[in-house]
């Protein structure tokens, strides 16, 4: 991350702000090294390296590269890698073709995959491997596999019963009180309200509510008082916005391809807007399932319908790929492979794609599944090849008086196109000026035509088949076929035959998004879960394999499946039903003795030190978004504006681009290359991966870049500005309104003073004051967490 340069004319609002910050919790950030092995290094040394280096050939040079013991001891010439030192480690050097012996001998990789490669040094050299992998399938005790909680239906619960019975508001909190009475527990005291009003807010919308909506709310005793404001919340555009960008995390969205030579994808907003209009209409789950992975493929009853589920199949596209691979058979299986473990990872939380080389060494998911469902991603056409490839466009319904119109404009482009090859073949006679002319006319008519509507999408095949199953995942390697078809140890009853002349994209759907599949409810509603309070009830949001976490209250993670369900696959319903509960409602502030987090529910911290009962509600720092969006809010800047494309016109290039829009986050473009500098501060999302789960970092350079980023200054200007317009107000009610306004509170007496002083001995311009004293707000905890 840049950081910007330091503003020197700030050193008294730097100091100013030094004192209201403090320092978190630190927060246990997960451990991307594994799945960047799996995802990024993995595959190359299977593809590349295997054939000469594996303990399964001749090992040339000494050298094994199939087990991590084989890397560290290295061959001949020495270790292979050095873990954290990229520069020292021979492996880079030779596959940065600087040094002899230059690997692979057929030519260099690209270089962004040497890039990767550097990168997993870097880290230290992440590696899950223990011993060599076998070079053919061993089948896997799918039976013995279904033993396993994640691979048995969802079970129907009976509430239990509790002692407090004055506590519960439904069945959740039952199920919560019973385990915490277990263990001489007890919750934590109600929230205040308006620290209630502003959790629900930020959670259901991500954006603060106003002094105004505080009062109203603080002053409404009625005993529907909350449900009417979550009604509120889940009836507004915006709350598709918020629960939207989960979803787009899930889905790997970017609008660039990545790799050596990014492409951007100007259409991939369309994906963004499905995702979106999806939340606020309340699609059932089921059916988002369906239209995702063969959107394409079921019938439409509207041309706006069968729009909709075009758009949706860009899930299968918008992972990253290098298009500029020239083996396009390699090509094609690494976008299988990454469609696969995307599709996996989202919707029933395992990672299919660590059986593509091997039997899954922990999950009963044989290699022989893996191709069975690679058979159906083969079967269906993701990509047009090229020197440089493409990924399939579908033209999108209009109306009857849009495709007249370019009707018109396609047949006049087509007619040029041909006048221009009759006049190239005619150059010798009458020279060029004839063709320069009719090129010209060409540009104009483009340009100024009308544009049919494109979407990123997929297509079945022309030529339907199964896949082989590639021994050490490598397509040059190739073994038996494998009958397409789905996971052994998720499937009930006999295995489906899939249609001959078809992906089988349709009937994998259907499995997936089946009420019978064991996983599927059962990860959306922990997703869910995770959102509303922090953490899961399965941690590992996007593991359910035997190496994730188990549920902390298995009971009622069956219960709320089979709920989600018999709702109708609705989200809203299960929001609904969550933060309504009891358990939402209560407080994270503390009492005398112990630590904070501990000190509300009474627990000491030997029974409970992680809060997985939830005795209390943790407290949460804000996601990047929910940060810029709020500064925009309190700067009454944030444009609201819905849906469209977002990145500029004219735009070639991801690394030039300049972020200067006031849209809402969710809008602002998503390049592989480039991001935003205040969603890398602050723990967005990869879109390389699968992200259930963002890190939650806290770390120093997040308070110098809200000491130094011009984009926080010019929000505390703009703030400040907004402030001193309300001539009515003397410096004490501003203090209090500033703090209102951003915190979602009134200051604390020696907060008040301290602000008083400050702007009192400031010396200069007023508001330049005043907007170092928003800069210190938006840099201090209560701004960047949430109770």
């Amino acid at each position: 991350m840049r950081l910007p340069p330091p503003d020197r004319s700030l050193s008294l609002a730097s100091l100013f702000l030094l004192a209201m910050l403090a320092a978190a919790p630190a927060l246990r950030a997960a451990d991307p090294g594994i799945e960047f092995f799996e995802k990024k290094v993995r595959p190359v040394l299977v593809e590349h390296c295997y054939r000469c280096h594996s303990t399964a050939t001749k090992q040339r040079g000494g050298l094994v590269l199939d087990t991590r013991q084989g890397v560290r001891k290295g061959g001949d010439s020495g270790p292979a890698v050095q873990p954290g030192k990229p520069n020292d480690s021979l492996l880079l050097q030779a596959v940065r073709y600087t040094e002899e012996p230059r690997m692979p001998p057929k030519g260099k990789l690209p270089d962004a995959v040497v890039a990767d490669l550097e990168k997993w040094i870097a880290m230290g050299a992440p590696d899950p491997r223990t011993a060599g992998v076998a070079a053919t399938t061993n089948a896997l005790d799918v039976k013995e596999g279904r033993k396993f909680w994640a691979f048995q239906p969802p079970r129907r619960q009976t509430v239990p019963k509790v002692k407090n019975m004055d506590w519960p508001r439904g069945d959740i909190d039952a199920f919560l009180l019973t385990a915490l009475e277990a263990k001489g527990l007890r919750p934590a005291a109600d929230a205040e309200r308006a620290v209630l009003l502003r959790r629900v807010c930020f959670d259901l919308i991500g954006l603060p509510p106003t002094p105004e909506q505080i009062d109203a709310f603080v002053r409404d005793r009625s005993p529907d008082a909350f449900a009417r404001v979550v009604e509120e919340l889940l009836a507004s555009p915006h709350f598709g916005e918020r629960w939207g960008r989960h979803w787009l995390d899930v889905a790997r969205f970017a609008e660039s391809s990545g790799g050596g030579r990014s492409l951007l994808a100007p259409d991939a907003w369309r994906y963004r807007d499905y995702v979106i209009d999806a939340f606020n209409r309340d699609v059932p789950y089921d059916r988002f399932v369906r239209e995702q992975i063969a959107g394409d493929l079921l019938p439409a009853a509207t041309p706006e319908q069968r729009g909709r589920q075009l758009i949706a199949t860009a899930f299968l596209v918008l992972g990253p790929t290098n298009y500029e691979q020239q083996n396009k058979d390699v090509l094609e299986m690494d976008v299988v492979d990454e469609q696969l473990d995307t599709m996996g990872r989202a919707f029933l939380g395992l990672t299919i794609g660590c059986a593509r080389c091997h039997d899954h060494k922990f999950d009963p998911i044989p290699t022989a599944d893996y191709y069975a469902l690679a058979g159906i991603l083969r079967s269906t056409q993701t990509l047009v090849h090229d020197n440089v490839s493409r990924w399939v466009e579908q033209p999108l319904p209009v109306g009857a008086e849009q495709e007249q119109a370019l009707r018109k404009h396609e047949a006049l482009v087509a007619d040029l196109r041909k006048r221009i090859g009759q006049a190239k073949a005619n150059e010798k006679a009458k020279g060029k000026a004839a063709t320069s002319e009719l090129e010209k006319m060409l540009r104009k008519q483009i340009e100024s035509g009308p544009h049919r509507p494109l979407a990123m999408s997929v297509r079945d095949a022309a030529h339907i088949e199964d896949c082989a199953i590639c021994v050490r995942g490598s397509i040059a390697n190739r073994g038996a076929k494998v009958p397409r078809g789905f996971l052994q140890v998720a499937s009930i009853g006999a295995a489906p035959v899939l249609p001959a002349k078809e992906s089988g994209r349709r009937e994998l759907a259907d499995w997936l998004a089946s009420a019978d599949n064991p996983l599927t409810a059962r990860v959306m509603v922990n997703r869910v879960w995770h959102h509303l309070f922090g953490a899961g009830l399965v941690r590992t949001v996007d593991n359910f394999g035997t190496v994730g976490e188990r549920p902390s209250h298995p009971e009622l993670l069956d219960y709320l499946a089979l709920r989600f369900m018999r709702d109708g696959w609705s989200v809203k319903k299960l929001i609904r039903v969550v933060v309504l509960s009891h358990a939402y409602q209560m407080s994270s502030a503390g009492r005398a003795g112990g630590t904070p987090a501990l000190r509300s529910a009474g627990v000491p911290p030997a029974i409970d030190p992680e809060n997985r009962l939830l005795a209390h509600v943790n407290r949460r720092r804000l996601d990047a978004e929910c940060l810029r969006d709020a500064m925009l809010t309190v700067g009454d800047r944030l444009d609201r504006s819905l849906g469209g494309p977002t990145i500029k016109k004219g735009t070639t290039s991801e690394i030039a681009y300049r972020f200067d829009d006031a849209r809402r986050s969710v809008y602002t473009p998503i390049f592989r290359n480039k991001l935003l500098e205040l969603f890398e501060a602050f723990d967005f999302g990869d879109p390389n991966l699968v992200t259930g789960r963002r890190n939650v970092s806290t770390v120093a350079t997040q308070a110098l870049f809200l000491m130094n980023s011009p984009f926080v200054r010019e929000q505390a200007r703009h703030a400040a500005k907004a402030l001193l317009a309300a001539p009515e107000l003397d410096e004490a009610r501003r203090v209090d309104r500033a703090y209102r306004l951003a915190l979602g509170r009134l200051p604390a007496p020696r907060e008040r003073d301290i602000a008083l002083k400050f702007l009192a001995s400031s010396r200069g311009e007023r508001l330049e004051a005043w907007g170092r004293l928003y800069q210190a707000l938006f840099a201090c905890i209560d701004f960047r967490y949430v109770n």
